[in-house]
């Protein structure tokens, strides 16, 4: 902090100076002084002021007048008040006992002085003071700047310099710091930091004591769950590019936090935002040049054998390794879509960094709102074992997902192995369809933490997926379903829904009420409607294993659609 009231009382001009009331403010930080010369200079002042008063902007002044100048002046948290008593004030001990209530109510200390000394000798050595802090504070602020101006110019890899800033500015203000995603997920740090933050409901804005290009929160933390002391921590959050935020977290457990902090992480904070964009954009153009050349391979634009021992060579993978690929989509169980670009965005993001963070070894890719993993597949590795495995990874994806948000529930589509990356687009295609069926097939619920369907799992649904129009599909319909799909269009829904509840639910009439919330009466009914208007034999097990095919198919027809 810069100069306080008490510290002001230590001038030599102030040797003689009567602390009257506000003994409670002496720590007031002082930002200014300025000389009451008009009642309206409350409109003039900014916060933080010194105020020197005789009192003969007053002397004319009603008992109203007074209070409301006051209130003003408590609005706009002046740091203290400077008094010299003259005999020419009206009733001035009235208004001085009025201005010590004031200073206890507010801790604004109020000191008076003798009234021969000019307010000229008391504002010189104030501002002196003042000047000369921030020139300091100036200083201060260079410096910083030149040592991560200096660290920009000896930059190594991407990893190192950041961690390079990060010891620095740990140096700088003596407590450890710890960079944070926007998910939250721990990105680096010097040594003592906690590698875990959450923004608490309590936590405040923190204003620095200078202009800052960035938003600050304040909050209290402890160290560990069994620790009981706690201490002030201090979050900067801004956007390296788009939408990726970035969280800077300073918590103060070696020293207290100063005035001085605020200018070097200010720097700091500008300095690992150049880096972070700068690492940014060259990881994004890579990136976008290794995206391109798969969405290739997994579409089949790429052909002949040349072509992919140029473009793989730009990947640096194995051309004639084993191969499967994997789709992950996320499902909001609480809304089912994502109905802004930016939550989708958000969310996204928490898959593809939930991917990444359990697969070892993979190549990962966002595409539109999914993320494609192409694995390379050990030989050495029995099935049965890689399907545990992949089981257990999706189940830990899954988890820290649910951290993050509850309502997110993870799809999984796996297509077969394929041996060479000219094939992987057969494994692509296998995953989408895969994943396809899932959201055709199942809707997520409470008893069910995530959905993976392997391909090769599919049985005769392999088949219908290869079917490329309506037309095609309609023919795995049995005509007695048929009958109920051309039914009146006001209850047809209803009626279909009935029948799918019913058969999922092995035919139990109570359990398809209880799950459709409706009376037994009115299921049996529906489903005596059913029967009448279809046909269909329900002790026929052959045609209800037809009819649940067919139910599936008319879904995927409904979903072409779309």
């Amino acid at each position: 902090m810069g100069l306080s009231v008490e510290e002001m009382l230590e001038i030599d001009i102030f040797s003689g100076a009567k602390l009257l009331g506000g003994a409670a403010g002496l720590g007031n930080e002082i930002k200014g002084a300025t000389i009451i010369e008009a009642p309206d200079i409350v409109k003039f002042i900014n916060g933080g002021e010194v105020l020197l008063t005789r009192f003969y902007a007053f002397q004319f002044c009603t008992a109203e007048e007074f209070d409301s100048y006051f209130q003003e002046l408590a609005q706009k948290k002046v740091s203290a008040i400077v008094i010299k008593r003259g005999n020419d004030v009206e009733h001035i001990e009235e208004k001085v006992k009025y201005i010590l209530d004031f200073a206890e109510k507010y801790a604004v200390p109020v000191l008076e002085v003798a009234f021969e000394l000019s307010f000229r000798e008391i504002l010189r050595p104030i501002l002196e003071r003042l000047f000369n802090e921030e020139v300091r504070r100036l200083k201060y602020f260079k410096t910083t700047h030149d040592n991560f101006t200096a660290l920009a110019f000896s930059r190594g890899s991407g990893e190192d310099s950041i961690q390079k800033i990060l010891d620095v500015l740990e140096k700088l203000i003596d407590n450890p710091v710890a960079l944070f995603n926007q998910n939250m997920d721990y990105l680096a740090g010097t040594e003592g930091c906690k590698t875990e933050m959450a923004i608490s409901d309590r936590a405040k804005e923190y204003q620095p004591k200078f202009y800052s290009n960035y938003t600050y929160l304040k909050q209290k933390v402890t160290l560990t769950k069994e620790a009981c002391d706690e201490y002030e921590q201090f979050i900067v959050k801004w956007r390296v590019m788009y939408n990726r935020r970035v969280y800077l977290v300073i918590t103060a457990s070696v020293s207290p936090f100063g005035d001085m902090d605020d200018i070097a992480i200010e720097n700091g904070v500008t300095a690992l935002k150049q880096e972070m964009f700068r690492q940014h954009s060259v990881e994004e153009l890579e990136e976008k040049f290794q995206n391109d050349i798969i969405t290739q391979i997994l579409n089949g634009n790429i052909h002949t054998r040349k072509e992919l021992e140029r473009e793989v060579k730009q990947l640096g993978i194995p051309l004639d390794a084993n191969y499967r690929v994997l789709l992950f989509k996320l499902w909001n169980e609480g809304a089912g879509t994502f109905e802004k670009l930016n939550e989708q965005f958000k969310f996204d993001s928490i898959l593809r960094d939930a991917v990444v963070n359990e697969f070892e070894d993979v190549r990962v890719r966002n595409d539109v709102d999914q993320v494609i993993v192409i694995q390379q597949i050990s030989q050495e590795q029995k099935q049965e074992d890689y399907r545990k495995e992949l089981k257990n990874t999706v189940e830990k994806i899954q988890k820290r997902i649910c951290q993050k948000n509850k309502n997110l529930k993870v799809r999984a589509g796996v297509g077969k192995e394929v041996e060479g990356v000219l094939k992987l687009s057969d494994s692509f295609k296998e995953a989408r369809d895969s994943l396809e069926f899932i959201n055709i097939f199942e809707k997520p619920n409470a008893e069910q933490s995530h959905h993976i369907v392997f391909f090769s799992d599919m049985g005769i649904f392999k088949l219908l997926c290869k079917a490329d129009n309506p037309e095609e599909l309609y023919e795995y319909i049995p005509e007695s379903l048929q009958k109920l799909l051309h039914y009146k269009k006001q209850q047809r829904q209803e009626l279909i829904l009935t029948l799918n509840t019913y058969l999922d639910r092995n035919q139990n009439l109570t359990k398809t009420a209880q799950e459709l919330f409706i009376h037994y009466k009115t299921a049996a009914y529906r489903i005596d409607r059913i029967v009448k208007i279809t046909g269909i034999d329900m002790n026929n097990a052959s045609e209800v294993l037809a009819v649940r095919i067919g139910l599936i198919v008319y879904r995927m027809i409904e979903n072409m659609k779309k």
